[in-house]
């Protein structure tokens, strides 16, 4: 297997755009529809986030999904003297999104979950914790209402 397919398949497996190379950043760039994002870090800091990492950045090479970048006559070349052409690499992309679509979609999802969580128990916090002697009576109140009608 080639670097950049390597690159590529370390980068969805590990749910880490993070261990994205020069390399592959330039690929996603010349032939598979990304656009620069500046440079490598910023492209990075776009599909860090779970949730665009799985909805945006995977689903380039998801031939069910409207962000697939499809495979062009003029990926039909070799790429750099790798053996393969760019055609077959952005299908091995592929075959590794098919393969890992649904764990990373899972992850995503848990991960969303868990920062939500985590904001939840935050405000928990923030509202009864530091609410004083105010907000029993308030809920009273309310609970009161709620029950006269």
């Amino acid at each position: 297997m080639i670097g950049v397919i390597k690159n590529f398949q370390e980068v969805i497996e590990n749910r880490d755009i993070g261990r994205m190379n020069k390399e592959l950043y330039q690929f996603l760039n010349l032939y598979c529809g990304f656009i620069a994002h500046y440079d490598i870090n910023g492209f990075k800091a776009t599909y860090k986030n779970p949730r665009d990492f799985a909805e945006v950045f995977t689903r380039h090479f998801d031939r069910e999904h409207r962000y697939y970048s499809g495979i062009y006559p003029c990926h039909e070349s070799p790429y750099k003297d790798t053996g393969l052409t760019k055609a077959e690499i952005k299908s091995d992309f592929e075959k590794i999104v098919d393969r890992h679509k649904e764990d990373v979609s899972r992850w995503a999802k848990e991960e969303l979950r868990k920062e939500r969580y985590a904001l939840y128990i935050k405000l928990k916090e923030e509202f009864e914790g530091g609410a004083g002697e105010w907000l029993p009576g308030i809920v009273r109140m309310v609970a009161g209402r709620n029950s006269e009608g």
